[in-house]
């Protein structure tokens, strides 16, 4: 595959995990539901503006089984703390 191939669609959301390194050592997962190309852009931005990164974090990244809404909530955090932004892994039917 070449270097500079697209590898996820575009402007399509999508499940995404952002890691965050922790004092301890343990790093620490936040979940999220948006585009990864402009969450990234927008990480990026932060750590150059000196800026916190905030995103609407979901705190149950399995979906619920009887239709309710998982709970998510406003967070924000030091983008020089982030170590990684990665898709969910999708299970095959």
């Amino acid at each position: 595959m070449p270097a500079n191939q697209l590898i996820t669609q575009p402007r399509k959301e999508t499940d995404l995990r952002i890691l965050m390194a922790d004092t301890n050592g343990m790093p620490q997962a936040y979940y999220l539901h948006d585009v990864f190309g402009e969450v990234v852009g927008r990480i990026d931005k932060c750590k150059k503006d000196g800026t916190m990164f905030r995103f609407r974090a979901v705190y149950a990244p399995i979906p619920v089984v009887d239709g309710r809404m998982p709970k998510a909530g406003m967070i924000a955090v030091d983008p020089n703390s982030i170590i990684l932004v990665g898709e969910e892994p999708k299970e095959n039917d």
